[in-house]
């Protein structure tokens, strides 16, 4: 449930993310767009102006076709159109100059009519598209009223740009690979388009898109376009100076790309954290492992201690009891000295009692971190079959050492070493019947020292025999099942491992593999024999 949740809270702020770097991107391209309106706004502000004040000159006031077209020709070149012409209130025609681009008056009479109403009430207009023969002809017009001395609109000066003087306005706003810009009139036609020749006339549903963000004031919609069958963004605004809307058109996956560019190094950023926290977590799953293993380890040598006080307690009575003997004997003969045997044997009994309470010290110590040395494995076993003498007895079971010619060693944690094989040897002797035999032999396997206990019990069952090690299993009634799941953790942590072989009926045979040393000196410090039995 919490993975869940926090799976849930970091993929919200993930998308949250990049909907912010989303925004961040189309709030450029916004301001990118408004450079572009901006151009086209001044082109179309300049030449108002200018049309403006040629329209309260002295002749195109006048009316007079002759003083008109003396003021018209002076101001043509300047202001770059390519027709000029001055109407009257009726819309006739006073005076008019320009390129010849087929029959007709310059305005004719039934594309005037849209505008010319407007124009007389003293506004400027600035027309939509209007195509003259052929689409090599198209051009919009600005409409502005002639004002007599008295402001009364006397006739309408009006004036043709072609559209592709528009589109060189448009181009100057330096657009990114695979951007951009289409401006539409207040009727959804073209006034430019990178590809205006294809789309010319207008498909019903291209011309629909672009309707539909005329109606849509949300700035931004979604088109899978015709041209080319790509998933586009669209992003428009309006002109101040027209009833028209310029158009910013993009890839969809150029957009997200863009994002993602944009989310780069806050995404590397992102991920380095994510790394640190997941090495940090790593390093505190690892040491509440660490100390799980610990207290396991701890909880076991208790266990392991209480259960070896017992048979220590009677180890150690039976020297007492012969020491004690002895001294009793002395001091009945205190007029003779006593017999040098019978201090050799005090002497040995009292070295017996050291001995076992050494090796219960050391396994009752509190556990400490591992302390890696050389380990003769012959010497430990023999310290470990001392330390189970007691349990040994209490069912009269054999034990019996079987040593290599050459001396065996290992790099390991003495004490924790000595857990494994009092546990491992006490399953054994707890295994076995009433005078029961177990066989502890070194030997090298697979290059490694291999250690065997074998017990001839009844022997483990297959499916439980797959389940040894793990914490807290255990068949014994008293048992805490935390003895071999120690014993493999620490057989695993100097490098070594723990087969299990069994058969019900027949016995057990624990074998633990441990990395050999590589010292083949002598080392039979005990008893300089290959073979010694308990």
């Amino acid at each position: 449930m919490v993975g869940t949740i926090l799976i849930t809270i970091i993929g919200g702020l993930i998308v949250n993310y990049f909907h912010y770097q989303y925004r961040i991107v189309m709030v450029g391209e916004r301001d990118r767009l408004a450079v572009a309106a901006n151009y086209l706004d001044m082109y179309f502000d300049t030449r108002l102006a200018g049309i403006k004040m040629l329209a309260a000159g002295p002749g195109v006031k006048s009316l007079e076709p002759e003083l008109a077209r003396s003021d018209l020709l002076a101001a043509m070149d300047v202001l770059g159109v390519a027709n000029v012409a001055v109407y009257d209130r009726n819309s006739r025609l006073v005076a008019g100059l320009g390129q010849t681009s087929g029959a007709g008056e310059l305005l004719p009479e039934q594309e005037n009519n849209k505008y010319f109403q407007t124009v007389l009430s003293g506004e400027a207009v600035v027309s939509d598209r209007m195509v003259y023969g052929s689409l090599e002809h198209a051009y919009i017009s600005i409409l502005v009223p002639v004002t007599d001395g008295s402001d009364h609109v006397t006739g309408v000066l009006a004036a043709h740009v072609p559209v592709q003087e528009i589109s060189k306005s448009v181009v100057q706003a330096q657009m990114p690979e695979n951007q951009y810009i289409v401006v539409i009139d207040s009727n959804a036609q073209v006034i430019h388009h990178p590809r205006l020749v294809d789309l010319y006339p207008e498909s019903a549903s291209y011309k629909q898109q672009f309707t539909r963000m005329l109606n849509n004031t949300s700035g931004i919609m979604e088109f899978n376009s015709f041209l080319d069958g790509l998933d586009k963004v669209f992003i428009y605004t309006n002109l101040s100076s027209a009833n028209w809307r310029m158009i910013m058109v993009m890839p969809l996956n150029a957009l997200h790309a863009r994002v993602l560019s944009k989310s780069r190094e806050d995404a590397a950023s992102f991920f380095f954290l994510a790394i640190c926290l997941g090495l940090l977590y790593g390093v505190w799953c690892q040491a509440k492992r660490h100390e799980r293993e610990q207290e396991q380890l701890r909880m076991e040598r208790l266990v392991c201690v209480n259960q070896l006080a017992a048979g220590i307690a009677h180890e150690i009575r039976n020297p007492l009891t012969a020491i004690k003997g002895f001294i009793q004997l002395m001091a009945r003969r205190n007029d003779r000295p006593p017999r040098a045997e019978h201090l050799d044997i005090i002497v040995d009994e009292i070295g017996r009692i050291d001995s076992l309470i050494s090796e219960f010290q050391m396994l009752a110590r509190p556990p400490k971190e591992p302390l890696f040395e050389k380990v003769n494995i012959c010497k430990l076993l023999q310290d470990v079959t001392l330390l189970m003498e007691g349990q040994l007895h209490s069912k009269n079971a054999a034990v019996t050492v079987i040593l290599p010619v050459l001396g065996c060693t290992t790099v390991g944690d003495i004490c924790q070493l000595k857990q494994v094989f009092i546990n491992l040897l006490k399953n054994a002797v707890e295994a076995v019947p009433y005078e029961g035999q177990v066989i502890v032999a070194i030997s090298r396997q697979q290059g490694m020292v291999a250690i065997t206990i074998e017990d001839n019990g009844n022997g483990i069952p297959r499916e439980i025999v797959e389940k040894l090690g793990t914490p807290f299993f255990t068949t014994k009634e008293c048992g805490t099942g935390l003895g071999l799941s120690v014993c493999y953790s620490i057989v695993q942590n100097h490098g070594g491992r723990i087969i299990v072989d069994s058969q019900v009926g027949k016995g057990t045979v624990f074998t633990v593999l441990l990395p050999v040393t590589g010292d083949e000196s002598v080392l039979l410090t005990v008893d300089e024999q290959c073979r010694f039995g308990v």
